[in-house]
């Protein structure tokens, strides 16, 4: 048995509290702010000193983006650099960040850790922050070079065990939130029920192995059983696995897996008339997927859980985005990594303005700046996030996705961005 301190609906009612406290605090605090910029912007023109750092100069502050061009990721990181260009464009024209325009010093890391540790040492004496590290080993491999020199970097992964260190920014929410909230989501609509099996079909390394803390959590509280089956990510064919949670009776399959992987066990499934509820981690879909063999398969028996708004979001700003993108990149593929690039860039253009209304643009104010943060709302392009406290997770709500192949960018909206009670006690 359990023994619950307090009954889970007090736990939920002061949560509610709580967060409409915050968000509203955060109304307040950015009210104070904007006031407060114009103010600052006068008198740094009236010759208040700002201090600056590495890649600032009067007119320009650069940063880096170190990126995989080249290798199994290329697809997002395109979609991220689109979204960048859309947001700076823009932001560029009206005049940029404390009066200077942001530019990008870009490397093609090709999802090498090597490779990713040379382009670091050739761009860091020239930028302020790292606009962009994408990868977790990558970012596992930079991360104490990154603390000896200060230099911030927006992390393009969603591993909790990152956020040990203060200088790597998440934009959304962890592996383990994502799978947390979408077991949540099947004990809600009946999908699954105490005492039932549930697979997780996960791969080996961080990835894998943090999503897995979520859903171990999330079956103690549920009173699901949960049957783990660790793959590599050569492991082409998941018939074997697949076939073992059947034969285990899960109701539902847990997938922190490659986007091929995914449509390997959707496939298996539905060719062994498989009826169960497959969910996938954010990384575990791509749209491309909808155009083989597994569509239908897919269509039917997945869902995704992910913080990132899907391509096809109704919300006004990812409306905005999308409408900007077409525009821009008529034909090119549409993916919800677009909005990821656009949302991780208001996250960088707010710490920046937050560091230059401090008169700090030394890599130690932009630290400074992140860690005032207790609330940057992107407007439903990810949840919202709180960096106020450093190694917390900063984001706790999801989306519940389902594939869709008529829909732009292959994901349709099953449940809008919330958060749930085990998401938050976690």
């Amino acid at each position: 048995m359990t023994h619950h301190h307090h009954s889970p609906s007090t736990i939920s009612r002061r949560t509610r509290r709580g967060v409409a406290l915050s968000v509203l605090l955060g109304v307040l605090v950015t009210a104070g702010c904007s006031t407060k910029a114009t103010e600052s912007t006068n008198s740094s023109s009236a010759g208040s000193t700002l201090a600056t750092g590495p890649g600032v100069t009067d007119d320009t502050i650069k940063l880096g983006v170190l990126t995989d061009q080249t290798s199994v990721f290329a697809g997002n990181s395109k979609a991220i650099a689109q979204g960048r260009k859309l947001f700076w464009d823009e932001r560029n024209r009206q005049g940029g960040v404390c009066g200077r325009k942001v530019e990008f010093v870009v490397k093609d890391h090709g999802y090498n850790t090597q490779q990713a540790v040379s382009g670091y040492a050739q761009v860091k004496g020239d930028v302020l922050a790292l606009n962009e590290l994408l990868g977790s080993p990558m970012i596992a491999a930079l991360a104490p070079t990154l603390e000896s020199d200060e230099m911030l970097a927006m992390a393009v992964s969603w591993s909790s065990s990152l956020l040990e260190n203060p200088y790597v920014v998440m934009t959304g929410a962890t592996y383990d939130i994502e799978m947390i909230n979408g077991l949540k989501y099947l004990v809600e609509t009946k999908k699954l029920k105490r005492g039932d099996v549930v697979s997780h079909i996960y791969l080996e390394g961080d990835y894998g192995q943090n999503a897995l803390e979520g859903s171990r959590a999330a079956a103690a509280k549920l009173g699901l059983k949960l049957k783990e089956h660790k793959i590599k990510p050569t492991d082409a064919d998941l018939t074997a696995q697949v076939t073992s949670a059947r034969n285990a009776g899960a109701k539902a399959v847990l997938l922190t897996t490659t986007g091929a992987q995914t449509a390997s066990a959707v496939s298996v499934a539905q060719s062994s008339g498989y009826g169960a509820t497959f969910v996938g981690s954010n990384p575990a879909f791509s749209p491309a997927l909808l155009r083989g063999s597994g569509k239908s398969a897919m269509e039917r028996q997945l869902l995704i859980v992910a913080s990132v708004a899907p391509f096809s979001s109704t919300a006004a700003k990812p409306s905005e985005v999308r409408e900007r993108f077409k525009k821009t990149f008529k034909g090119e593929a549409q993916s919800s990594f677009v909005m990821y690039g656009y949302a991780q860039n208001e996250v960088m253009a707010t710490v920046l303005q937050k560091a230059c209304d401090n008169n700090d643009l030394t890599r130690k104010g932009v630290l400074k700046a992140l860690n005032s943060l207790t609330e940057v709302d992107t407007n439903g392009l990810v949840a919202p996030l709180d960096y106020s406290e450093a190694g917390q997770i900063p984001a706790r709500a999801t989306y519940i996705l389902k594939p869709d192949a008529g829909t732009e960018g292959g994901l349709s909206v099953v449940k809008e961005l919330s958060t749930t009670d085990l998401g938050i006690a976690y």
